[in-house]
């Protein structure tokens, strides 16, 4: 049993040879957001096995979801869990979860792993009803291919397998940027990254990768359920590729709170 005011388990992501991506949670209260920190690992696409810490772990349950949605029970070791690879191609889910009796919490990331191919597609698996409250990528990104600045990509809230229209959802990223959104009738909402990494210098390529947090919570049956997806976005390459073209870069419009508009869509196929 878990008392009130005791930090929620938040997921720290880092690779077994480079630093966190995300601060430990501090005096964080139950349904408190947090923000994560700038993060350099990018944990979508490594190679080799991944750590990631929990912050009050204790009770905390670990399942990684395989393409076929068979499922392998993971554990964690005085807050630590080690993700190793399943010899099988294709994107993987990260499923963490947490009950406290009055409120369940839970985290999913998606992870591309290599191996022999799976022969499955990707919306087998974000359709699998993973948690009872959960945000569904609409899709997850191309092999070899992030989230972006300046991209526009649409998510999905569900409860119980079930989209849930007029669902408020909220995004956070490392940078400080908090955006908020309602789903519609078929619980779709898209969010455009915004621009918000820092010391970018005109023409020079930066890959650079920083942690977002999607997140929204419901009530239902005198419990509370929050949900979290957790990824990285990174700058989009038009920032160093439009000189080349010849194309100013000042002068870039900017919406209000720093969101970038403008660009062009995402390539938005599903792997295989």
């Amino acid at each position: 049993m878990h008392k009130r005011g005791t930090p929620l388990a938040l997921l720290l992501l880092c690779t077994l040879t480079g630093a966190p991506s995300w601060a430990p949670a501090q005096e964080a209260r139950p349904g408190a957001s947090q923000r994560p920190p700038a993060g350099g690992a990018h944990p979508m696409h490594q190679r080799g096995p991944k750590q990631f810490s929990l912050a009050n772990s204790a009770g905390a349950r670990a399942t990684l979801w395989k393409p076929d949605l068979g499922r392998i029970p993971l554990a964690i070791d005085n807050g630590i869990l080690t993700l190793k690879g399943t010899g099988v191609d294709n994107y993987h889910a990260l499923v963490i979860e947490q009950d406290w009796g009055y409120l369940v919490e839970s985290i999913i990331s998606y992870h591309y792993m290599r191996g022999k191919p799976s022969g499955r597609s990707t919306t087998e698996l974000t359709a699998a009803r993973k948690t009872r409250l959960e945000i569904v990528p609409q899709p997850v990104p191309r092999e070899h291919h992030q989230y972006e600045t300046g991209e526009r990509w649409g998510f999905q809230v569900r409860f119980d397998g079930r989209p849930m229209a007029a669902q408020t959802l909220t995004l956070e990223t490392a940078h400080g940027t908090t955006l908020t959104g309602i789903s519609d009738a078929e619980g779709r909402i898209d969010f455009t990254f915004p621009d918000d990494f820092p010391s970018l210098i005109r023409g020079e390529r930066n890959r650079t990768l920083a942690a977002f947090t999607l997140s929204t919570r419901h009530l239902a049956e005198g419990t509370e359920y929050i949900s979290h997806l957790q990824g990285e976005y990174r700058p989009n390459p038009r920032h160093w590729r439009s000189l080349g073209l010849g194309v100013a870069v000042a002068g870039i419009g900017f919406a209000a709170g720093g969101l970038l508009t403008g660009f062009g869509r995402a390539r938005r196929e599903e792997s295989a």
